[in-house]
C-alpha cells in the first residue's frame, strides 16, 4: 500500500485487478516523472478485464479521482496527483485525436481500443471544471451486438409476444425507461432479428454507438440543424421497411414518428416514461390526439436493469421486520424468504455478478385502443390492464426477488418509481 499511496480509497476487492498494469505504470511515472508511462492504456485494460461500462476521471482540489462503473454502480479506483491526472486526460485525448490544448470547451470524441483480440469502441465526453477538465469514457462492449431477444432476460410470455409482433410486424414500438436501463440494447437486439428478414432497415441515432451490418445508420447532427424530425422525413424518402429512431425527444419528432407509423411504416424508438401506461400521457403531453396514439401505437416496453446476486455465495434468509412492514404498507404479502450474498472470489467480493433486465410488455389490443380513444387516464388504463391479468414491472421484479435472483435492496430500488402502478 505504501508503494501506491494513490490507492488508499480503492475498494479492497478491486485492488488485485489494478496491481499489475496501472499501478506499476503509476509508480513508474511518480518515480521517473516520465510522460511515457501509458496510464490510459493500463486503465483501459484493467477496466475491460473487470467488465466496466464507464471510466470517470474527475478533478478535485487535492488531485484527480479515478472511478469505474461496474454493473451500474460507480466504484473508486484511485486518487492521483493533479499532474498525473492531467497526463491521463491528455493520453485519452490523443487516443481520440482531440487537441490537448483546448480545455475550456465541452467536447466529444471517439476512439478504438484493442482488448483480447477484439476492437472496443470508446466514447469520450470532456467538460471544463475550473482550470481543468472532467472526462467520462464510455466503454462500448461489441458483444452487445451479438445479443438476441432471448439473451436479455425476457420471460417466456414476453418472448412469445415479441415473436408474434416480429412475424406480424406493424406500427410503433416504444421502449421506455430511465437512462441506463438498456433500452438501446433491446432495440439493437430487435434490429438483429429484423435484419434476418432481408428488409431495408434505416436508423437515426445520436450518437451511433455500434455499427450493425445490414442496417443503414444515420448520425443526428444538431450542430448542423439535422435533428430527429428532419431525419425521419429524410429516411422516409428511402422507402425503408423498418426504421429505428434513437429517441423521441420533443413534440416535433413525436408527431413525425406517429405520422410515419400511421402511414404504414414500422418504427422503433425510445422515450422516458415511468411505465408502459405512462407512455400514453407522454404522447398526449406532446400534443398528439387520442386517435393518433391509438392508430399508431403497437407495442410498449418498459424496462429496468437489475444487479443479480452472485449464485456462488448467495444465502437464503428470513425477512427482517422492516422488510415485512414495507410490504404491509403496500398491502402485499411479504415473501417467506429473501436472499443475500456476502461476496466471494467469483464476484470479486462484491456480492453481485452481472445484470439482467426486468420488463413490462404491453401489446395493445383493440379494446386498449378504444379506451385510449375514450381518453381514459392512467389510473383507468392501469386498472383495465390489471383486470385483464397484465403483468406490471413490479410483478416481474417481485418474481425475481422470490426466486433469489436479486436482493431486497435491489428490488426496492428498481420498483421505487413504479409503486403507484400497483397501489393506485
Amino acid at each position: 500500500m505504501d508503494r501506491y499511496p494513490a490507492l488508499r480509497s480503492m475498494h479492497p476487492a478491486l485492488m488485485p485487478h489494478f496491481s499489475s498494469a496501472l499501478l506499476d505504470r503509476y509508480s513508474e511515472f511518480a518515480t521517473e516523472h516520465s510522460g511515457n508511462a501509458d496510464l490510459a492504456q493500463a486503465l483501459l485494460e484493467d477496466s475491460c478485464r473487470l467488465g466496466a461500462s464507464d471510466i470517470h476521471i474527475e478533478p478535485h482540489r487535492s488531485g484527480t479521482r479515478i472511478r469505474i462503473r461496474l454493473d451500474g454502480v460507480v466504484r473508486d479506483i484511485c486518487h492521483l496527483p493533479t499532474e498525473i491526472g492531467k497526463v491521463l486526460v491528455n493520453q485519452f485525448k490523443a487516443l481520440a485525436n482531440l487537441d490537448p490544448i483546448i480545455r475550456f470547451t465541452p467536447r466529444d470524441g471517439h476512439a478504438r481500443f484493442e482488448h483480447r483480440k477484439a476492437s472496443v469502441d470508446l466514447r469520450l465526453a470532456l467538460a471544463p471544471v475550473l482550470d481543468r477538465e472532467t472526462l467520462t469514457v464510455r466503454i462500448l462492449d461489441p458483444l452487445r451486438l451479438e445479443r438476441s431477444i432471448h439473451d436479455l432476460g425476457f420471460a417466456s410470455a414476453h418472448i412469445t409476444l415479441l415473436s408474434q409482433w416480429i412475424n406480424d410486424i406493424n406500427g410503433l414500438f416504444v421502449a421506455t425507461g430511465p437512462t441506463g436501463s438498456g433500452k438501446t440494447t433491446t432495440l439493437y437486439a430487435l434490429l438483429h432479428s429484423l435484419k434476418l428478414l432481408n428488409k431495408v432497415i434505416l436508423s437515426l441515432e445520436d450518437p451511433v454507438e455500434y455499427q450493425i451490418d445490414g442496417v443503414s445508420q444515420i448520425q443526428i447532427d444538431e450542430l448542423h440543424h439535422f435533428q430527429f424530425a428532419d431525419g425521419i422525413k429524410a429516411v422516409l424518402r428511402h422507402d425503408p421497411d423498418y426504421m429505428m429512431v434513437g429517441e423521441m425527444r420533443d413534440a416535433e419528432s413525436a408527431h413525425t414518428a406517429v405520422r410515419a407509423a400511421i402511414a404504414g411504416r414500422v418504427l422503433l424508438t425510445t422515450l422516458h416514461s415511468r411505465d408502459c401506461v405512462g407512455t400514453i400521457s407522454a404522447l398526449r403531453n406532446w400534443g398528439l390526439n387520442d386517435h393518433e396514439i391509438a392508430e399508431s401505437l403497437s407495442v410498449v416496453l418498459s424496462q429496468r436493469l437489475v444487479r443479480k446476486l452472485c449464485s456462488d455465495c448467495s444465502e437464503r434468509k428470513s425477512p427482517e421486520r422492516f422488510q415485512q412492514e414495507w410490504f404491509q404498507s403496500l398491502d402485499i404479502d411479504c415473501p417467506a424468504h429473501f436472499w443475500e450474498s456476502k461476496g466471494c472470489e467469483k464476484c470479486h467480493q462484491l456480492g453481485v455478478r452481472g445484470r439482467t433486465g426486468v420488463f413490462e410488455l404491453w401489446r395493445l389490443q383493440p379494446e386498449d385502443c378504444q379506451a385510449i380513444i375514450q381518453h381514459a387516464d392512467e389510473h383507468r388504463l392501469r386498472a383495465w390492464l390489471n383486470d385483464r391479468g397484465h403483468r406490471f414491472l413490479f410483478t416481474e421484479a417481485l418474481e425475481l426477488l422470490t426466486q433469489g435472483a436479486i436482493s431486497f435492496e435491489e428490488f426496492r430500488r428498481v420498483v421505487a418509481g413504479t409503486l403507484l402502478t400497483t397501489t393506485e
